[in-house]
């Protein structure tokens, strides 16, 4: 669980460090277009980090579930 905690946050810097430059070709007063490579690296590594952060909250859900429920099998 911690491995997929730390795949997170290193998911997380690339991320940024992209979305700070496409952010301000926006808000500028020439904006100009935001590469292709870009778009796809973001939205793969947002794929990623939604990924990991599911594994987190069903492994932690999961660890959570009461062990002394009986099964009515």
């Amino acid at each position: 669980m911690e491995k997929l905690i730390i795949l997170r946050m290193f998911f997380c810097f690339p991320l940024v460090g992209l979305l700070l430059p496409d952010a301000g070709i926006l808000l500028s007063n020439f904006p100009g277009k935001i590469p292709v490579v870009h778009v796809v690296i973001e939205v793969t590594l947002l794929l990623c980090i939604s990924l990991c952060t599911a594994a987190i909250a069903y492994g932690k859900k999961r660890n959570q579930a009461p062990a002394n429920e009986a099964s009515f099998s």
